[in-house]
């Protein structure tokens, strides 16, 4: 299976329920499940990402999307279902 570029969002909700949104770009991933623990693994080790908003560890949702790349070079993004 082939490893790729994931742009996952995770949502967060900070302690005066405003929402959060920290994307991280993941490199290697095999498949979204796989992009998305990865990125979750991430805004758990990052000191300025959930804690600058004072949000809570768990993400309320998520978006993943694809960075694809044509011949030519160009990158356009892929939504998952």
């Amino acid at each position: 299976m082939n490893q790729g570029k994931w742009l996952v969002g995770l949502q967060f909700h900070t302690a005066n329920s405003q929402r959060l949104w920290l994307y991280y770009v993941v490199d290697g991933a095999f498949d979204t499940i796989h992009a998305v623990r990865m990125a979750v693994q991430r805004a758990g080790n990052d000191p300025d990402g959930v804690a600058r908003g004072g949000g809570r560890a768990e993400a309320d949702q998520v978006e993943v999307q694809r960075i694809l790349r044509d011949p030519l070079g160009h990158y356009r993004l892929s939504r998952c279902l």
